[in-house]
């Protein structure tokens, strides 16, 4: 058993989580005093948006205890950094900075492990680049092999991403729009910081006129990576329901925000 499956099985949620309140006060204390005991309260109390995170990449590299612990600095960056005038939820804030941190750990790591679905899509989109090359005499689009395979145009360029070196990243692919792209650049996170979380303070504030369970299933699939089965069992209503709630909730973000 791994290090972090030891971590993971032997986590246990706080028996009663920090309001936020509590957590506000806590962090505007943490930032005036830098009291080591206070950070680890706060850490402890968000372990779990590490732990979730951590299970979305899991099976990428040879080490999961080391993705944790790049997930813990992202988390610490976000206790560190935190406005709390923005009354914004802290979760919001944190797991963009913590899945950054474990993006930048991924693509600066060279061991990074392909799964066998990975590898078949990578089987696929190979054998449709030749058929274009054969046919129409030029490679497909990012989103010709995406509808070929009926999957999304992220999952091609993972798939593409499997089949090359660590130098190929600055490989450039063909685009729709007829500029060439490079791969890296599709998978570029750019660190986030108080000026972008102001330049998204319309989005939040548009989540939070959300209903209490579309506001919760939207933190969940978007913010902490939980998939609609997962929620679902959390609910303890069906994957259905959370889909049309989720649909329903994003048809009323893009009303408010529009």
């Amino acid at each position: 058993m791994s290090n972090f499956q030891i971590i993971l099985n032997g986590y246990h949620e706080p028996e009663r989580k920090l309001s936020t309140k509590e957590t506000y006060r806590l962090i505007d204390k943490y930032q005036a005093t830098k009291d080591p005991k206070i950070k680890e309260q706060l850490v402890n109390d968000n372990m779990k948006l590490v732990l979730s995170m951590t299970k979305r990449f899991y099976g990428r590299v040879d080490n999961g205890e080391d993705l944790f612990q790049v997930g813990i600095v992202g988390l610490i960056k976000a206790i560190e950094n935190f406005n709390t005038s923005y009354q914004l939820q802290f979760s919001t804030y944190a797991v963009p900075l913590i899945v950054g941190e474990m993006k930048r750990y991924l693509r600066d790591n060279h061991q990074i492990k392909i799964s066998r679905s990975i590898r078949d899509v990578a089987y696929k989109v190979l054998k449709i680049k030749d058929k274009y090359l054969a046919k129409l005499q030029r490679e497909p689009t990012i989103n010709e092999l995406a509808k070929e395979l009926s999957i999304k145009p992220n999952e091609v360029v993972e798939a593409l991403l499997s089949t090359n070196t660590i130098s190929s990243l600055q490989e450039e692919v063909k685009n729709d729009d007829g500029n060439n792209l490079k791969v890296i650049d599709s998978l570029k996170d750019e660190k986030t910081d108080v000026s972008r979380t102001k330049q998204n303070i319309d989005l939040y504030d548009a989540i939070d006129h959300l209903s209490p369970k579309e506001n919760k299933i939207i933190k969940q699939r978007y913010f902490e990576g939980l998939s609609q089965s997962e929620i679902a069992k959390e609910l303890f209503i069906s994957q259905a329901q959370v889909s049309r709630i989720e649909k329903k909730a994003l048809n009323n973000l893009h009303n408010y925000l529009k």
